[in-house]
């Protein structure tokens, strides 16, 4: 598996190493990860805010069979982003909501 993580300048290293290794935790508690051709995880910051939310996360996975898995989540900074696009991967932030 590839994982890519892209982000413009204003998000330095730390993020995009957290980035990386939550998409692969993700990956791993759902699909056996040798299935997966290339993950890509898209940091953003939208040119305009609405509701608060201040950065973009976009994940796309190319599955080995020609799936894609397509996910967006935003949040008020790339962590809470993450977060909520790992969530939605896993299915946990339909647990934590009940």
């Amino acid at each position: 598996m590839h994982i890519e993580i892209i982000g413009d300048e204003s998000f330095d290293q730390q993020p995009r190493a957290y980035a990386e290794y939550r998409l692969f935790d993700a990956l791993s508690q759902v699909i056996d990860t040798d299935h997966v051709r290339h993950a890509r995880l898209v940091l953003r910051r939208p040119k305009l805010q609405r509701n608060g939310d201040g950065v973009s996360c976009e994940v796309i996975v190319e599955i080995r069979d020609a799936d894609v898995l397509r996910i967006r989540a935003t949040g008020d900074h790339p962590y809470a982003a993450i977060n909520r696009a790992m969530e939605r991967i896993t299915g946990n932030g339909a647990k934590r909501a009940s």
